[in-house]
């Protein structure tokens, strides 16, 4: 499948659909069948969105309770359905599964988690075949990661266009301008991050339990009855009261609901606080059922905090606004960071594994990871993005997801090196790329075979005091747009230890400006012929940590280190 990520490494709506589409033609020619629907979980996994796209015109979005029919039931199940014309649905499919002559639905998955479906209907030539099955499996593994790598890349885009519009809203928030002309910009920055047909503002009297509109947006003519509420009073006045925000899938099945618009079936609304007191209520309404959820809900109450602030004429919102976009950026970062290091290290027989990432308190893009290859076979991974903190994470995401995929074909290492330079190349900007060391470890006849992609070159000590540095292969990944790696076998004998690691170790920095080095980091490893490889990772990081003194760590520090056991 073509690369959809843009020149700016994002993944934008149009691309999207763009994916969706290109998804959704390759399956229904894979399989030879009248209708396909590529599903994607949404709304906190409480919705299928799908989209169809006509011949004409634009694409049309479906939507469906994640519960709901043959696509719900594999969601849930996990497992693929495959059904003959005849053939009846499993009777614990929830709803009305629609007409169909016959069906074949695989699930998608990411890290081992349902998060998709492709639902494929009515085989043009009766039932779908043992070959469909294997050609649409084959395709679900390609769908999957694309979609996977487009959902982060909008979700890291969203939350920093979040971030963006609220610092905006903080900045405004300095100007001397009216309270209304402040809270219209709040709307207008709104609709870009948060979907919604009508909105408003309500404050809460001083001195009176009367409610307030200051602004409004969306609600039709003769309506302003609906505005003129007490605290108490309606879903506003509910949350005036309380002082907690709420979320309400269906207007029509709440009480509490004044009608102000008939095409309203979703509301949220969060309260305005000042000091612990509540001055007034944000509220938004949408024409769809079950829109809203609590990731709307915690944005909701970042614009209320700013309407609260242009309320209170509060002149420090800057310095904390600022504050917090930093915070979820570095958030975002670590999070994107630490899902992709393996928990622990792997058992196999004859050799012992440690690995470990300390991340910089600027986060960067270091990984590594152990990637089981075959029963007798690991792989062994480190690499570090060039920059820092998003950026740095969505590359290193990529880069991460392009390797597990090549390393799924079973290609050579030269392969899978110059097949994830190619897609690196294609989607990220000149001037960003990888360096990564790639080897597969046969434990079973003591062989290591690599490549070093513009990596620090691993070290390969041996008893008798050789070292052996790993670092033939090529230039950096992402740098070429075609280039060539070499790859390299070593055997591997009892007493062998290789350290892979990343330049936050040989790089760093004690006060007087002088780097760690190999060497030291050699010295310290046959210094200890008898520890355990955990041990090792511990007395090499100890090293570095106390050579940066207070200075710290200027970088990332990722360590890995193999050690070939005594023949038993």
């Amino acid at each position: 499948m073509q690369s959809l990520i843009g020149p700016d490494g994002i993944v934008g709506p149009e691309r999207f659909n763009d994916l969706l589409r290109a998804a959704t033609r390759q399956c229904r020619r894979l399989v030879d069948c009248e209708h396909v629907r590529v599903w994607v979980e949404r709304s906190a996994g409480r919705r299928l969105v799908a989209r169809d796209f006509p011949e004409e015109g634009e694409p049309i979005e479906v939507r469906q309770s994640s519960e709901m029919g043959l696509a719900g039931w594999v969601l849930a199940h996990g497992q693929s359905l495959r059904l003959a014309p005849g053939d009846a649905s499993p009777t614990d499919v929830k709803g009305d599964p629609g007409p169909f002559r016959s069906a074949l639905v695989l699930p998608l998955f990411r890290r081992g988690e349902t998060f998709g479906v492709i639902e494929c209907r009515d085989k043009r030539s009766g039932a779908f075949s043992d070959a469909d099955f294997d050609r649409l499996e084959v395709a679900a593994e390609g769908v999957a990661f694309a979609l996977d790598y487009a959902l982060l890349a909008q979700e890291s885009e969203r939350r920093a266009l979040e971030t963006d519009v609220l610092l905006e809203v903080n900045q405004l928030l300095s100007t001397p301008f009216e309270l209304e002309d402040v809270v219209e910009a709040i709307f207008t920055a709104l609709r870009r991050v948060l979907d919604f047909d009508a909105g408003a503002l309500y404050l809460v009297e001083r001195g009176t339990d009367r409610m307030e509109m200051v602004s409004e947006q969306g609600y039709p003519e003769g309506s302003e009855h609906a505005f003129d509420l007490q605290i108490g009073q309606g879903l506003v006045g509910w949350v005036a009261k309380s002082g907690e925000p709420v979320i309400v899938a269906d207007v029509q099945r709440d009480p509490r609901y004044v009608a102000a618009r008939p095409r309203t079936r979703s509301e949220i609304a969060a309260p305005l606080l000042a000091e612990g007191r509540v001055i007034g209520v944000f509220n938004l309404e949408s024409d769809h059922l079950d829109l809203y959820h609590e990731g709307h809900l915690d944005l909701l109450r970042g614009f209320a905090s700013q309407a609260a602030l242009a309320v209170e004429r509060a002149r420090t919102a800057r310095d904390r606004v600022e504050a917090r976009r930093l915070e979820k950026e570095l958030a975002i970062a670590r999070d994107i960071q630490r899902s992709f290091l393996p928990a622990q290290a792997p058992r196999i027989p004859g050799f012992d594994l440690a690995g470990t990432s300390i991340s910089h308190d600027q986060v960067g893009g270091d990984y590594y990871d152990f990637i089981a290859v075959s029963e007798t076979r690991l792989g062994l991974a480190v690499a570090d993005v060039s920059g820092k903190g998003i950026p740095a994470a969505l590359l290193m995401a990529g880069f991460r997801m392009s390797l597990l995929a090549e390393i799924r074909n079973e290609f050579a290492i030269r392969a899978v090196m110059r097949k994830v330079n190619q897609l690196l190349h294609e989607s990220t900007d000149r001037g960003k790329f990888v360096t990564a060391y790639y080897g597969v470890l046969d434990w079973r006849n003591g062989v290591l075979i690599f490549s070093n992609a513009g990596h620090n070159p691993p070290l390969l000590l041996r008893p008798d005091g050789t070292t052996d540095r790993l670092s033939e292969g090529g230039v950096a990944l992402g740098v070429l747009e075609d280039t060539r790696y070499e790859e390299r076998p070593v055997a591997v004998a009892a007493g062998d230890v290789i350290v892979l690691y990343t330049d936050g170790v040989s790089e760093a920095e004690n006060e007087a400006g002088e780097q760690f080095g190999e060497e030291r980091i050699e010295r310290i490893i046959r210094s200890y012929p008898q520890h355990t490889a955990r041990e090792l990772m511990q007395d090499v990081v100890a090293a570095v940590l106390d050579w940066a003194g207070e200075k710290g760590l200027g970088d990332d520090l990722t360590l890995m280190i193999v050690r070939k056991l005594p023949d038993a």
